[in-house]
């Protein structure tokens, strides 16, 4: 028959924790950002070449497709609208991924499990 063999106090108190345990540790609790840097996560500049890419192809192929060789004053033009088109596409999408971010935090898409960048909204920062 075995016979168990009793702890020290020494083992005992090493089994007891010294702080009191917390639902969340001090590591995983996220500060809030500066408010311009809210902004900018919100915004997910790195979604920006998917808007900014068609409006550069399009402009290209106008150039050296259909125009050819043209005087100075028609690229100046071709510049400033594919300027003006590109500032658009980048708010367009600015836009779309700002409402993206508030639909899913109302639908409840975005929870703490989520995987990937912080979510503005979910976290609190933008309300």
């Amino acid at each position: 028959m075995k016979t168990r063999r009793r702890k020290t106090a020494k083992e005992k108190s090493s089994t007891i924790p010294s702080k009191p345990v917390t639902s969340t540790p001090p590591a995983m609790v996220e500060k809030r950002p500066s408010t311009l840097k809210v902004w900018i996560l919100a915004s997910r500049p790195h979604t920006l070449t998917a808007s900014i890419a068609p409006v550069l192809v399009g402009q290209s192929l106008i150039r050296y497709g259909y125009f050819g060789d043209t005087d100075v004053d028609t690229i100046n033009k071709l510049s400033y609208i594919t300027f003006l088109w590109g500032a658009f596409a980048c708010l367009i999408q600015l836009g779309t991924n700002l409402h993206n971010d508030y639909a899913d935090f109302v639908k409840g898409a975005d929870t703490e499990k989520r995987v990937g960048q912080a979510r503005a909204t979910q976290k609190g920062w933008l309300t």
